[in-house]
């Protein structure tokens, strides 16, 4: 890892040349590069020593407040990326998205759905375009039950974005908790047109024949999706989706079976740092 840092730095300190970098900038760059080989404790000694010199560059402390967010240190990161904010909102041509992004996942991840929500929208207003906003607000807003909000969003970044799985699969949510069951039905089966492998298309499949009410339909697109690896597996057994079965011994033991397998590669569609 040493080397490909060494690589990084060397690349990114050739580029900008040695007239152009201050000592802020070179601690930033430093802490960049070390912030993307993962090592994280050299990353933020970096950024600490990039403050030292230039206390309110707005850059280093969003790159700061992500190195504490992948340290799990949630307060802290909370603490920069809002002195970002503070810091950016005088100065007009200072872009601070990635501080709005970071606080709308801290509140995401502790379940504080209407400052996730208000933080999404300001990234919204940067770029309503973009497809990640729109599909995180879906997500958000479905959390909150306002569900004609959260089908505008997640129609919006599926069309975007057809056949994304992260897109599809929220939208397909959305439209299982409106009552749409056909619509939701027909959002996981574009899932499974894109990738047949995605566990996520007969997760979403298993939810809507939960919804109908046809467990054996429920059970085996369940099986399927445990084969395939579906992500969180030892969320299946508390999923509100499965309500309807959770005391059948048959969906009991599929839900055992896939907490004890080790978790697959697909989408976290309830996680947007996912």
């Amino acid at each position: 890892m040493k080397s490909r840092v060494a690589l990084v730095l060397a690349l990114l300190l050739g580029l900008l040349g040695p007239a152009c970098v201050d000592r802020g900038t070179e601690h930033r760059v430093r802490a960049n590069a070390y912030f993307r080989g993962g090592d994280y404790p050299a990353a933020l000694k970096e950024c600490d020593d990039g403050l030292s010199a230039k206390p309110d560059d707005v850059a280093t402390l969003i790159l700061r407040a992500k190195v504490l967010f992948e340290m799990q240190r949630l307060d802290d990161a909370k603490q920069d990326f809002d002195r970002a904010v503070e810091l950016g909102a005088g100065r007009g041509k200072t872009y601070v998205g990635d501080a709005y992004l970071g606080l709308a996942i801290i509140a995401s991840r502790r379940k504080d759905w209407p400052v996730a929500r208000a933080e999404f929208d300001k990234l919204l207003a940067l770029d309503p375009s973009d497809v990640g906003t729109r599909t995180n607000l879906a997500r958000v807003e479905l959390e909150l039950g306002d569900l004609p909000a959260a089908e505008t969003n997640a129609d919006f970044a599926a069309h975007a974005r057809p056949q994304d799985e992260a897109t599809e699969f929220i939208l397909g949510k959305v439209l299982l908790a409106e009552g749409k069951l056909d619509d939701a039905s027909a959002a996981f089966d574009r899932i499974h047109d894109a990738n047949a492998n995605a566990p996520s298309a007969p997760y979403g499949l298993a939810m809507v024949a939960a919804k109908r009410g046809d467990k054996d339909a429920a059970l085996q697109r369940l099986r399927e999706a445990v084969a395939l690896k579906v992500p969180n597996p030892g969320d299946i057994a508390t999923d509100p989706a499965f309500a309807s079965l959770k005391e059948d011994p048959a969906f009991l033991r599929i839900a055992d079976g896939a907490s004890h397998a080790p978790p697959g590669g697909g989408i976290h569609p309830d996680d947007p740092s996912k």
